[in-house]
């Protein structure tokens, strides 16, 4: 693994607030509409349609006319031709996305290093979720966010892939934090993956629920994500309960 080091002559906090700044530089309408919307590609609008169409119905419940229809596309066959089915539109979706978080998840990785947390359960948590989150709290977008949810609870179990199975390059710095957490938990054995998974589920659920309504709460998004990150830190390295003593 190479190392990670902080961008020479700027500070940690600087550059992970610069990467805050610049985590969606592609702020386009969640409905696909948006000033300058001239500039947006077929594949990118199909893209966003799906992700908010995914985000509001499920992913089994959306098929490949209904985007076309979403994305004013007249040729039925658009998301055929430009991705061959749902499932590779749907792995579009997170490489889009995922491209758009990864400066964020590197600048949380130099922040590890530079202050000895890169054994810190919690802060990796952070450096795989803060980045969704921050979409929603400073760029006010939530599609991704239900969309990725939907994915982790009902594809995800049949063994579709996200694009950091197949180590993308935009999932780099996802990968490297997922590996870092994947020795920190080593005394998990097998069920580490699962562990991920099902807190992943939780905090991604977490925010969307908050996110319909944040005056049910009574505390700031950045709170309630704080809370989020406590409980899964705690929840993740929980001791696998003895085999005699499953089903208890």
């Amino acid at each position: 693994m190479p190392p990670i080091s902080a961008s020479p002559g700027r500070s940690v906090s600087r550059t992970v607030k610069a990467a805050r700044v610049g985590s969606c530089p592609r702020r386009l309408a969640e409905k696909g509409g948006a000033a300058g919307a001239s500039v947006i590609t077929t594949k990118q609008r199909l893209i966003l349609e799906a992700e908010r169409l995914f985000a509001e119905r499920g992913i089994d419940g959306v098929t490949m006319r209904m985007i076309c229809e979403a994305a004013d596309q007249k040729f039925a066959g658009s998301v055929q031709y430009h991705f061959g089915d749902l499932a590779g539109l749907l792995y579009a979706v997170f490489e889009y996305r995922e491209e758009q978080l990864q400066p964020l998840r590197e600048a949380l990785l130099d922040q590890a290093q530079h202050e000895g947390l890169l054994g810190d359960v919690r802060h990796l948590l952070r450096v795989i979720f803060e980045p969704n989150f921050r979409m929603y709290a400073d760029h006010g977008q939530i599609a991704y966010i239900r969309c990725h949810s939907a994915y982790l609870a009902t594809h995800r179990p049949r063994g579709v892939d996200h694009p950091v199975d197949r180590d993308s390059p935009t999932t780099r710095a996802m990968r490297q934090a997922m590996d870092l957490l994947d020795h920190r938990l080593a005394a998990l054995g097998d069920r580490r993956a699962g562990r991920l998974e099902a807190v992943g589920a939780m905090v991604l659920f977490g925010i969307t629920e908050y996110a319909a309504e944040p005056s049910r709460h009574g505390i700031s998004a950045e709170a309630h994500f704080a809370e989020l990150l406590d409980m899964a830190a705690q929840a993740i390295m929980v001791l696998p309960r003895p085999r005699e003593a499953e089903g208890r």
